[in-house]
């Protein structure tokens, strides 16, 4: 269970930080017991199913067993609910959304371990996943002879030393607490989960109106912003970190000192103690 909710976990935040990812579990019947994901997010259906279809693909998509040789689209079209309709470019983006997830370690070292750990148990004799909700056998399971084959391969690593930077997409609300009152490119002060920093004001729009008084928001305090962040990050030693923060874009704002006091009391103790121009790994 802890192996499969890091590669699922893993997997849909790397395609869409937003949504809200858990698992239940319960015995559906005698020797069975079902991992259920439960996503949720500001996003379509639609979307909600093609992540159910991209982590279920993940979970078979080692080239052994069942699926050696068949190509990408085969495996998502025979993993897919049969009463989802997939075209041509819905598979293609699938496919190119696990080929994105497979490059990374962390998804891949997961999925080894829960391969590994069900082997240990004799009395697990299958393992499934479906893209729905429904409770009947699935029609395709990893049979016990293939664990020990999906514990030790792995995706061939990328020819490159290290993967290129991501940018991370994030929907929040901050806190705004100073920004640049000339047209420049300098960042723009904002708190969020604990933590003051800086980012790029990417939305010229709100950038000109701020600038030229054309709104009637009150540079004053307890202004809150509800943007989306872009978060750039670099891959060392097989890690993640945070290198630099943008605003793409900022929705809507609101004037509420209440709760602007209420979001930067969660301010850490230790934060006055760290240079306001460090803004390595946060937000968090």
């Amino acid at each position: 269970m802890v192996e499969f909710e890091k590669m699922a976990g893993e997997t849909i935040y790397l395609l869409e930080p937003g949504i809200e990812f858990s698992l239940v579990y319960e015995s559906s019947a005698e020797g069975s017991l079902r991992i259920i994901t439960m996503l949720r997010g500001v996003v379509t259906r639609e979307r909600l199913v093609t992540l159910a279809i991209v982590l279920t693909t993940t979970l078979f998509n080692n080239a052994v067993g069942h699926f050696q040789g068949k190509a990408m689209d085969e495996v998502i079209q025979a993993l897919a609910d049969e009463n989802t309709t997939l075209t041509d470019g819905d598979v293609a983006r699938i496919a190119a959304a696990v080929a994105n997830v497979e490059r990374s370690e962390t998804v891949r070292a997961p999925r080894r371990e829960f391969y590994h750990a069900i082997e240990q148990d004799e009395a697990i004799a299958g393992v499934a996943a479906v893209p729905n909700s429904k409770a009947e056998r699935p029609a395709v399971i990893v049979p016990r002879s293939e664990f020990s084959e999906r514990a030790t391969r792995y995706t061939p690593a990328e020819p490159n030393n290290a993967p290129e930077p991501r940018v991370v997409p994030e929907r929040l609300e901050v806190v705004l607490v100073q920004p640049p009152l000339i047209d420049s490119n300098r960042q723009w002060r904002l708190f969020a989960n604990g933590h003051e920093f800086g980012a790029k004001m990417l939305d010229e729009k709100f950038k000109k109106q701020v600038l030229e008084g054309t709104t009637d928001l009150r540079l004053a305090g307890g202004v809150i912003l509800d943007i989306t962040l872009e978060t750039t990050q670099v891959n060392e030693g097989g890690l993640w970190h945070n290198r630099s923060f943008a605003v793409a874009e900022v929705h809507s704002w609101r004037q509420n000192p209440q709760q602007a006091e209420l979001l930067l009391s969660h301010r850490r103790d230790d934060d006055d103690q760290h240079n306001q121009d460090d803004n390595e790994d946060r937000p968090r």
